[in-house]
C-alpha cells in the first residue's frame, strides 16, 4: 500500500471525531449467487439494480471514488458485460467490467460522494456463460483525495490561501466602514455641540458688539498720541498696542452674526453654515451611517467574520489531507 492510500485511510477515519470510517463497498457481480449453477457453469446471471451509500464527512479538498473489479477463477466470455454507475446529482459513467480493471467517479465539482446508483446496462448478461469457480466483484474505494503529485497539492493549497486572504481583506473592509459610520455619527454629535456653543445668545452679542468696536479699536492700537494728563500707569506702551493688534485681527475670526443666521433671521445648521458643496457630501456620508446601514453593516461584518473562520478551517484541514503529497 502507498503512503497516499495509507494516509488517507487513516486520514478519513479520523475526520469529524471518529465519524467518518474509510470505506469500501463489495458488489457480488458474477458468482453462484447471481447466476444459475448448470453442470459446471454460471448461467442466467443477473445484476439488481441497487443504490450504494458512502460515508460523509468533512473535507476541505476534492474527491474522487474508485471502482476496481476482483476477479477470480476462468471468468472467460465473449460478452462485453456493463454496469452503469450514477452518483446522486452526476453523470452516469458505462463501466465495461471484464476489459476494465478500474473506473473512477467524480461528483459535481469532484465533491463528496454519497450515494450511487448501479445498474445492468448489458443486454448480455442473462446469455453470458461461465466457468462455475469465475467469481467477480466490484469494490467501491469511496472518496480518495483527488491529488497524484505534489504540485496538485500545493496549487490547492494556494487557491485555499488566497481564498482566506481575499476574504479577510473583505471582513477588514466592512469592519472599517462599520468602524467610519460610529466615527462619524460621534464626530458629527461633536461637530453640533461645538457649533451650538459657538452660536449662543452670548456669542453671537460678542459678534455683534465686536463688529461695533473693530474700528475704535484698530484706531486706538495705531494711535501714536495719548490724551494729555493721563496717569502713567494708563498710558499705553508699544507692547501694549502690539496686544491690541492682535486682538483686533483676531475679532475677526469670529465673524459676524449674519454668518450664522439664514435671511429670515433662524439659525443655520451645520450643513447650512458649511455650504452646499459640503451638503452633497454630508449628505452621502449620513446615508451610510444611519442605524438602519449600520445594522446591515454589522450583519454583513458578522458574516464576513464567520467566512474567514471557515476558509481558515478549509486551510487547516487540507494541510492535513495533504500532508502525504507536501511533506517530503
Amino acid at each position: 500500500m502507498s503512503k497516499q492510500t495509507l494516509f488517507g485511510a487513516l486520514l478519513v477515519s479520523s475526520l469529524c471525531g471518529g465519524a467518518a470510517l474509510a470505506q469500501t463497498t463489495v458488489i457480488d457481480v458474477i458468482s453462484p449467487a447471481r447466476c444459475t449453477p448448470t453442470a459446471g457453469r454460471l448461467t442466467r446471471c443477473s445484476i439488481p439494480t441497487q443504490t450504494l451509500t458512502g460515508t460523509d464527512f468533512m473535507t476541505a479538498v476534492p474527491m474522487r471514488t474508485v471502482v476496481q473489479r476482483s476477479l477470480s477463477g476462468n471468468c472467460s466470455t465473449q460478452y462485453p458485460l456493463e454496469v452503469t454507475l450514477t452518483p446522486t446529482g452526476g453523470s452516469a459513467t458505462r463501466y465495461t467490467f471484464l476489459s476494465s480493471p478500474s473506473v473512477v467517479l467524480r461528483g459535481l465539482d469532484r465533491q463528496l460522494l454519497t450515494s450511487i446508483e448501479l445498474k445492468d446496462s448489458s443486454a448480455w448478461t442473462p446469455t453470458a456463460s461461465f466457468v462455475d469457480t469465475c467469481r467477480i466483484s466490484l469494490n467501491i474505494d469511496w472518496n480518495q483525495v483527488d491529488v497524484d503529485s505534489a504540485p496538485q497539492a500545493q496549487t490547492l493549497i494556494q487557491d485555499l490561501q488566497a481564498d482566506v486572504t481575499t476574504k479577510t481583506l473583505q471582513r477588514d473592509n466592512l469592519e472599517a466602514l462599520l468602524d467610519f459610520s460610529t466615527a462619524y455619527n460621534f464626530m458629527g454629535e461633536l461637530s453640533n455641540r461645538f457649533y451650538a456653543e459657538l452660536t449662543t445668545e452670548t456669542m453671537m452679542d460678542l459678534r455683534a458688539k465686536s463688529m461695533d468696536t473693530s474700528n475704535v479699536l484698530l484706531k486706538v492700537a495705531i494711535t501714536c498720541e495719548q490724551p494729555a494728563g493721563t496717569p502713567p500707569e494708563l498710558l499705553l506702551t508699544d507692547a501694549d498696542r502690539e496686544l491690541l493688534n492682535q486682538l483686533f485681527f483676531n475679532l475677526g475670526t469670529l465673524g459676524g452674526p449674519g454668518d450664522y443666521t439664514k435671511p429670515d433671521g433662524s439659525l443655520k445648521t451645520v450643513r447650512d453654515f458649511l455650504g452646499d458643496e459640503a451638503k452633497v457630501v454630508i449628505d452621502k456620508l449620513a446615508g451610510r451611517s444611519t442605524p438602519a446601514v449600520r445594522a446591515q453593516y454589522q450583519a454583513q461584518y458578522q458574516a464576513a467574520a464567520l467566512a474567514v473562520v471557515a476558509a481558515q478551517q478549509k486551510l487547516d484541514l487540507a494541510r492535513v489531507q495533504l500532508a502525504p503529497w507536501l511533506t517530503p
